[in-house]
């Protein structure tokens, strides 16, 4: 039966390819689970999801920008944006809809090459923009749960760098803020690609009645009937409130580098969004001072410009980028979470990693036990294969050494991990890094653990297939 939606012309030819390139909490997991719970229904619509996995989409981008070959993502990753390409390039239905926010960090060199793979496939960019204060309080607490040791203050730094200078990002924060609301550069890099008229800018609905207004407008660019989606995402995806933001930072600290895959596992997925993400809703949320509010509302204003002097395609409304200065309402100071905050937030971490161990304890034995070895064997079995699973709004798992490390404060220079962490703590009561330390003491328990499961898993799979 010839499919309907097309017209005879078109049905040798790719269908249009809509690429999702970010930026980071801008709604992209939402939109992203929305569109994946009623994947059979855009099947039927002739939209294609391509990627068998959401861990095939994030390998296939770290392929495309070229950033997995300094951790343990490049021998999974190679190859997959070529088989991925291949599948969005066979489909001949309405549309194809990649959506992935790494692909905003993208250099002018690597977005050649991604819309090269696609060869005469009328391409799309869409780019959801949100209100910069916003973004910066979802960047902070995000990043400080994969991995990040820069304090909030030194986000906002950044930021006043990136408002008031020209020039390339040279500092830590600075290419964080870049990465994440580098809005003119990434219409710089992809406008010339593409054209403005098939960029396409979504703003982040500043506040709305409607839940669904920003799915409404991204489907509406794509031409996807947004009513007929009705199946919503059961997981939860919840913004770490300041208290366990900052002891995910200071616990960073104390951990050190470990292997990328241990840190996904235990301390992101179990530690940040497992136990600390539980009481999300009982912290104080992250907030910005009157300074961090002011450089946003300027910073807004930048993006105003870059959007309407580009000529793209404006999906919404400026006004959701407010420029109005912030009242003197807002405390000039930037607030930090009490030491009794801390340690409640380090108690729950405690108590939530302990019950954990034993859970994977009683798991692991079973393991051994249906598989025939020992503990002592059991060393080297663990799976260091890129846990790349979603569960952020903006997975930052940036697959490069260039961003972790320092913050460039000058105030740390030379310190080796144990006098930063006590120079940040000195003005703390000790209890807290008591409770850093045993913290992190119950982490490396759990990381071992871990991995013996994840590598049965993966055995067992692949002796299904």
């Amino acid at each position: 039966m010839a499919l309907r939606w097309l017209d005879r012309d078109r049905r040798d030819r790719p269908a249009p390819i809509y690429l999702h390139i970010g930026g980071p909490s801008t709604g992209t997991t939402y939109l992203q689970r929305l569109m994946a719970a009623n994947a059979d229904v855009l099947s039927r619509d002739g939209y294609l999801l391509p990627g068998e996995s959401w861990r095939d989409v994030v390998l296939a981008t770290h392929d495309a920008l070229n950033t997995a070959k300094k951790t343990d993502l490049a021998a999974a990753a190679g190859g997959r944006w070529d088989r991925l390409a291949e599948e969005m390039l066979a489909h001949r239905g309405k549309a194809t809809v990649l959506s992935m926010e790494f692909l905003c960090w993208a250099k002018p060199e690597a977005a050649e090459r991604i819309i090269a793979s696609l060869g005469d496939a009328e391409v799309h960019v869409i780019l959801t923009v949100r209100d910069t204060a916003a973004v910066l309080r979802s960047q902070w607490q995000t990043n400080c749960r994969n991995g990040a040791e820069v304090p909030l203050r030194r986000l906002i730094w950044g930021l006043r760098q990136v408002v008031e200078k020209d020039g390339q990002p040279s500092s830590r924060p600075e290419r964080m803020i870049d990465r994440a609301m580098g809005v003119p550069r990434m219409v710089d890099t992809w406008v010339p690609l593409v054209g403005a008229e098939r960029f396409h800018v979504v703003t982040v609905p500043l506040s709305s009645p409607d839940p669904d207004l920003l799915w409404k407008r991204f489907a509406g660019v794509i031409g996807i009937n947004a009513g007929r989606c009705r199946e919503r995402s059961v997981e939860s995806n919840p913004s770490l409130g300041l208290p366990s933001s900052e002891l995910m930072r200071l616990l960073n600290i104390e951990l050190g580098p470990v292997n990328r895959t241990d840190y996904l596992r235990t301390m992101k997925s179990l530690l940040a969004r497992d136990i600390l993400g539980e009481r999300a809703s009982q912290e104080r949320k992250v907030t910005l001072n009157r300074p961090g509010q002011n450089l946003s509302a300027r910073w807004n204003g930048r993006l105003r410009t870059a959007i309407t002097t580009s000529g793209v395609d404006l999906v919404g409304d400026l006004d959701d980028l407010p420029v109005g200065r912030a009242g003197k309402d807002v405390p000039a100071e930037l607030e930090a979470p009490t030491d009794e905050e801390l340690l409640f937030a380090a108690a729950w971490a405690r108590k939530g990693l302990e019950e954990a161990i034993a859970s994977l304890e009683e798991k692991v034995a079973q393991l051994r036990e249906e598989q025939g070895y020992d503990a002592a064997s059991a060393e080297g079995r663990g799976d260091h294969s890129p846990d790349t699973s979603h569960d952020t709004d903006d997975t930052d798992d940036q697959g490069s050494d260039e961003d972790h490390g320092s913050d460039d404060d000058p105030e740390d220079a030379g310190l080796d991990r144990n006098a930063l962490l006590e120079r940040q703590l000195k003005d703390r009561t000790p209890e807290i890094r008591l409770a850093l330390t045993e913290i992190i003491g119950l982490v490396r328990r759990a990381m071992p653990l871990g991995a013996e499961l994840a590598a049965a898993r993966t055995s067992a799979s692949r002796s299904a297939r």
